[in-house]
Protein backbone atom coordinates (compact mmCIF):
# COMPACT_ATOMS: atom_id res chain seq x y z
CA UNK A 1 0.00 0.00 0.00
CA UNK A 2 1.57 3.34 -0.75
CA UNK A 3 1.55 5.68 2.40
CA UNK A 4 -0.39 8.72 1.71
CA UNK A 5 -2.59 11.11 3.45
CA UNK A 6 -5.84 9.14 1.71
CA UNK A 7 -4.41 5.68 3.40
CA UNK A 8 -3.76 6.60 6.77
CA UNK A 9 -6.97 5.65 8.20
CA UNK A 10 -6.91 2.31 6.10
CA UNK A 11 -3.74 1.42 7.74
CA UNK A 12 -5.04 3.18 11.02
CA UNK A 13 -8.50 2.44 11.48
CA UNK A 14 -8.65 4.45 14.76
CA UNK A 15 -8.64 7.59 12.74
CA UNK A 16 -11.62 6.64 11.44
CA UNK A 17 -13.39 6.50 14.99
CA UNK A 18 -15.24 8.70 17.61
CA UNK A 19 -13.24 10.30 20.32
CA UNK A 20 -14.89 9.41 23.51
CA UNK A 21 -14.93 7.92 27.13
CA UNK A 22 -14.23 4.65 27.39
CA UNK A 23 -13.88 3.71 23.28
CA UNK A 24 -10.83 1.77 23.69
CA UNK A 25 -13.02 -0.70 25.62
CA UNK A 26 -15.62 -1.22 23.19
CA UNK A 27 -15.61 -3.85 20.83
CA UNK A 28 -15.96 -1.10 17.86
CA UNK A 29 -12.23 -0.57 18.52
CA UNK A 30 -10.89 -3.81 18.80
CA UNK A 31 -12.87 -5.01 16.15
CA UNK A 32 -10.90 -2.25 13.86
CA UNK A 33 -7.82 -1.66 15.94
CA UNK A 34 -6.56 -4.95 16.83
CA UNK A 35 -8.36 -7.19 13.89
CA UNK A 36 -8.28 -4.91 11.02
CA UNK A 37 -12.34 -5.33 10.60
CA UNK A 38 -13.98 -2.98 8.80
CA UNK A 39 -15.52 0.44 10.40
CA UNK A 40 -18.84 -0.27 9.83
CA UNK A 41 -20.22 3.60 10.65
CA UNK A 42 -16.83 5.37 9.24
CA UNK A 43 -16.24 9.50 10.72
CA UNK A 44 -14.39 10.94 7.95
CA UNK A 45 -10.55 12.05 9.04
CA UNK A 46 -10.56 16.11 8.73
CA UNK A 47 -7.23 16.46 6.32
CA UNK A 48 -6.96 20.35 5.39
CA UNK A 49 -4.82 21.67 2.53
CA UNK A 50 -1.47 22.11 3.73
CA UNK A 51 -1.49 18.29 5.52
CA UNK A 52 1.12 16.31 4.41
CA UNK A 53 2.62 13.24 5.06
CA UNK A 54 6.43 12.85 4.19
CA UNK A 55 9.68 10.60 5.29
CA UNK A 56 12.67 12.14 6.85
CA UNK A 57 15.93 10.30 6.84
CA UNK A 58 17.96 10.18 9.94
CA UNK A 59 20.55 8.19 11.45
CA UNK A 60 17.91 6.04 12.94
CA UNK A 61 16.65 5.14 9.41
CA UNK A 62 13.18 6.64 7.99
CA UNK A 63 10.85 8.13 9.77
CA UNK A 64 7.25 8.95 8.85
CA UNK A 65 5.90 12.55 9.62
CA UNK A 66 2.19 13.50 9.46
CA UNK A 67 2.10 17.31 9.43
CA UNK A 68 -1.82 18.77 10.10
CA UNK A 69 -2.05 22.14 9.80
CA UNK A 70 -5.18 22.78 11.87
CA UNK A 71 -5.46 21.83 15.64
CA UNK A 72 -8.53 20.60 15.91
CA UNK A 73 -7.36 17.40 13.57
CA UNK A 74 -3.89 17.32 15.19
CA UNK A 75 -5.90 16.88 18.53
CA UNK A 76 -8.52 14.17 17.00
CA UNK A 77 -5.21 12.59 15.63
CA UNK A 78 -3.10 12.88 19.05
CA UNK A 79 -5.85 11.18 20.88
CA UNK A 80 -6.96 8.29 17.86
CA UNK A 81 -3.53 7.45 18.09
CA UNK A 82 -2.28 7.97 21.17
CA UNK A 83 -4.71 7.82 23.56
CA UNK A 84 -6.83 4.77 21.66
CA UNK A 85 -9.75 7.40 21.00
CA UNK A 86 -9.90 8.82 24.47
CA UNK A 87 -10.84 12.02 25.09
CA UNK A 88 -7.92 12.92 27.08
CA UNK A 89 -6.86 16.96 27.75
CA UNK A 90 -4.05 18.42 25.62
CA UNK A 91 -2.83 21.13 26.83
CA UNK A 92 -2.41 24.20 23.98
CA UNK A 93 1.74 24.12 24.16
CA UNK A 94 2.00 20.74 22.97
CA UNK A 95 2.25 20.43 19.13
CA UNK A 96 3.79 17.46 18.04
CA UNK A 97 4.39 13.72 19.20
CA UNK A 98 6.30 10.94 18.75
CA UNK A 99 4.34 7.60 18.32
CA UNK A 100 5.41 4.13 18.12
CA UNK A 101 4.20 0.68 18.55
CA UNK A 102 1.44 1.48 15.98
CA UNK A 103 -0.35 -1.27 14.04
CA UNK A 104 -0.32 -1.04 10.25
CA UNK A 105 -2.32 -2.64 8.38
CA UNK A 106 -1.27 -1.30 5.72
CA UNK A 107 1.84 -3.43 6.66
CA UNK A 108 -0.19 -6.22 7.31
CA UNK A 109 -2.75 -6.20 4.03
CA UNK A 110 0.31 -5.53 1.70
CA UNK A 111 2.22 -8.93 3.38
CA UNK A 112 -1.21 -10.59 2.66
CA UNK A 113 -1.09 -9.69 -0.58
CA UNK A 114 2.66 -10.61 -1.70
CA UNK A 115 2.09 -13.87 0.04
CA UNK A 116 -1.36 -15.05 -1.83
CA UNK A 117 0.01 -13.67 -5.10
CA UNK A 118 3.19 -15.65 -4.57
CA UNK A 119 1.15 -18.66 -4.49
CA UNK A 120 0.65 -19.08 -1.13
CA UNK A 121 -2.42 -21.02 0.88
CA UNK A 122 -2.47 -20.90 4.42
CA UNK A 123 -2.56 -17.12 5.15
CA UNK A 124 -3.06 -18.39 8.91
CA UNK A 125 0.18 -19.94 9.03
CA UNK A 126 1.88 -17.09 7.30
CA UNK A 127 0.45 -14.45 9.44
CA UNK A 128 1.39 -16.30 12.40
CA UNK A 129 5.08 -16.51 11.26
CA UNK A 130 4.75 -12.61 10.43
CA UNK A 131 3.90 -11.52 13.43
CA UNK A 132 6.29 -13.43 15.37
CA UNK A 133 8.38 -10.01 15.11
CA UNK A 134 6.69 -6.75 15.88
CA UNK A 135 9.03 -4.82 12.77
CA UNK A 136 6.59 -6.69 10.57
CA UNK A 137 3.71 -4.97 11.30
CA UNK A 138 4.07 -1.79 13.70
CA UNK A 139 4.70 1.44 12.68
CA UNK A 140 6.19 5.13 14.49
CA UNK A 141 4.66 8.24 13.46
CA UNK A 142 6.08 11.43 14.24
CA UNK A 143 2.72 13.54 14.29
CA UNK A 144 3.05 17.46 14.20
CA UNK A 145 0.55 20.81 14.28
CA UNK A 146 0.45 24.06 13.35
CA UNK A 147 0.33 26.94 15.36
CA UNK A 148 3.04 28.58 17.15
CA UNK A 149 5.73 26.33 19.24
CA UNK A 150 5.13 25.90 22.54
CA UNK A 151 2.64 28.10 22.42
CA UNK A 152 4.71 31.41 22.26
CA UNK A 153 3.48 34.52 19.91
CA UNK A 154 5.24 35.34 17.09
CA UNK A 155 5.58 38.79 18.51
CA UNK A 156 7.58 37.50 21.84
CA UNK A 157 9.82 36.26 19.33
CA UNK A 158 10.20 39.10 16.97
CA UNK A 159 8.99 37.86 13.53
CA UNK A 160 5.97 38.06 11.92
CA UNK A 161 3.77 35.40 12.14
CA UNK A 162 4.22 33.69 8.99
CA UNK A 163 7.80 33.17 9.79
CA UNK A 164 7.21 32.22 12.95
CA UNK A 165 4.32 29.04 12.01
CA UNK A 166 7.09 28.22 9.03
CA UNK A 167 9.99 28.39 11.97
CA UNK A 168 7.80 26.72 14.02
CA UNK A 169 6.93 23.48 11.97
CA UNK A 170 10.49 23.29 11.82
CA UNK A 171 11.29 23.05 15.14
CA UNK A 172 8.77 20.35 16.37
CA UNK A 173 10.11 18.28 13.36
CA UNK A 174 13.52 18.28 14.13
CA UNK A 175 12.11 18.08 17.91
CA UNK A 176 10.60 15.20 17.10
CA UNK A 177 13.20 13.51 15.55
CA UNK A 178 15.83 14.24 18.16
CA UNK A 179 13.40 11.85 20.04
CA UNK A 180 12.98 9.60 16.98
CA UNK A 181 17.22 9.47 16.74
CA UNK A 182 17.79 8.55 20.64
CA UNK A 183 14.91 6.20 21.46
CA UNK A 184 15.59 4.03 18.33
CA UNK A 185 19.39 4.48 18.75
CA UNK A 186 20.02 4.41 22.67
CA UNK A 187 16.90 3.11 24.23
CA UNK A 188 18.04 2.65 27.31
CA UNK A 189 19.23 6.06 27.81
CA UNK A 190 16.19 8.46 28.71
CA UNK A 191 16.89 11.16 30.97
CA UNK A 192 13.25 13.70 30.56
CA UNK A 193 14.60 16.80 31.04
CA UNK A 194 17.73 16.30 29.05
CA UNK A 195 16.30 15.12 26.09
CA UNK A 196 13.63 18.15 25.81
CA UNK A 197 16.51 20.33 26.33
CA UNK A 198 18.32 18.85 23.60
CA UNK A 199 15.38 18.15 21.50
CA UNK A 200 15.04 22.10 21.65
CA UNK A 201 18.19 23.26 21.25
CA UNK A 202 17.82 20.58 17.36
CA UNK A 203 15.00 22.44 16.43
CA UNK A 204 16.22 25.91 17.03
CA UNK A 205 19.67 24.98 15.39
CA UNK A 206 17.56 23.57 12.51
CA UNK A 207 15.20 26.45 11.95
CA UNK A 208 17.43 29.14 12.97
CA UNK A 209 20.71 27.93 12.37
CA UNK A 210 21.93 29.43 15.84
CA UNK A 211 20.89 28.48 19.59
CA UNK A 212 18.57 31.41 21.12
CA UNK A 213 19.26 30.52 24.99
CA UNK A 214 16.74 33.18 25.19
CA UNK A 215 14.06 31.35 23.15
CA UNK A 216 15.29 27.99 24.82
CA UNK A 217 14.40 28.87 28.22
CA UNK A 218 10.99 30.82 27.02
CA UNK A 219 9.88 27.47 25.19
CA UNK A 220 10.12 25.38 28.29
CA UNK A 221 9.01 28.08 30.88
CA UNK A 222 12.10 29.31 32.78
CA UNK A 223 13.00 32.87 34.15
CA UNK A 224 15.75 33.68 35.94
CA UNK A 225 16.58 30.06 36.20
CA UNK A 226 12.50 29.36 38.19
CA UNK A 227 10.12 27.35 36.56
CA UNK A 228 6.76 30.27 35.21
CA UNK A 229 3.32 28.80 35.54
CA UNK A 230 1.94 27.43 32.44
CA UNK A 231 5.45 26.50 30.98
CA UNK A 232 6.28 23.29 29.06
CA UNK A 233 8.42 21.76 31.55
CA UNK A 234 5.46 21.01 33.77
CA UNK A 235 4.72 18.21 31.33
CA UNK A 236 7.81 16.47 32.32
CA UNK A 237 7.86 17.37 36.08
CA UNK A 238 5.42 17.56 39.11
CA UNK A 239 4.65 20.30 41.08
CA UNK A 240 7.05 19.24 43.95
CA UNK A 241 9.69 18.58 41.07
CA UNK A 242 9.36 21.62 38.91
CA UNK A 243 11.82 23.83 41.11
CA UNK A 244 14.93 20.96 40.90
CA UNK A 245 13.71 20.23 37.34
CA UNK A 246 13.75 24.07 36.26
CA UNK A 247 17.25 24.32 37.60
CA UNK A 248 18.96 21.74 36.09
CA UNK A 249 17.47 22.85 32.78
CA UNK A 250 18.49 25.93 32.94
CA UNK A 251 22.39 24.58 33.54
CA UNK A 252 21.69 22.27 30.60
CA UNK A 253 20.50 25.25 28.79
CA UNK A 254 24.14 27.24 29.31
CA UNK A 255 26.01 23.97 29.27
CA UNK A 256 24.87 23.12 25.67
CA UNK A 257 25.17 26.88 24.89
CA UNK A 258 29.13 26.39 25.69
CA UNK A 259 29.26 22.97 24.34
CA UNK A 260 28.23 24.54 20.86
CA UNK A 261 30.61 26.81 20.77
CA UNK A 262 33.44 23.99 19.83
CA UNK A 263 30.82 22.41 17.26
CA UNK A 264 31.05 24.02 13.24
CA UNK A 265 29.24 21.16 11.75
CA UNK A 266 25.85 22.59 9.98
CA UNK A 267 24.38 18.92 10.09
CA UNK A 268 21.69 18.77 12.75
CA UNK A 269 22.12 15.15 13.09
CA UNK A 270 25.79 14.55 13.31
CA UNK A 271 25.41 17.67 16.34
CA UNK A 272 22.76 15.66 17.70
CA UNK A 273 24.87 12.52 17.82
CA UNK A 274 28.07 14.64 19.21
CA UNK A 275 26.17 16.28 22.00
CA UNK A 276 23.85 13.35 22.92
Amino acid sequence: MEHTLQTLPERFPQLKLPIRAGMRGTPEYKAAVLRGEEVREEIPFPFSPGDSLTTAETPAGPAEILFLRERESFLRAYRALGYRCEPVEIEDSVGAAALRGLIDWGKIRGHKAEYLAAGGQDWDEEFARFAADKNNYLSALILLSGGEYSHVPAEDVGLDRETWLDRSKTIRKYHELTHFVCRTLYPEKIDVILDEVLADLIGLVAAFGSYDTTLARRFLGLENGAFREGGRLSHYAGAEELPAAAARADALIDRYAGELENHKTQDVFALLLELF
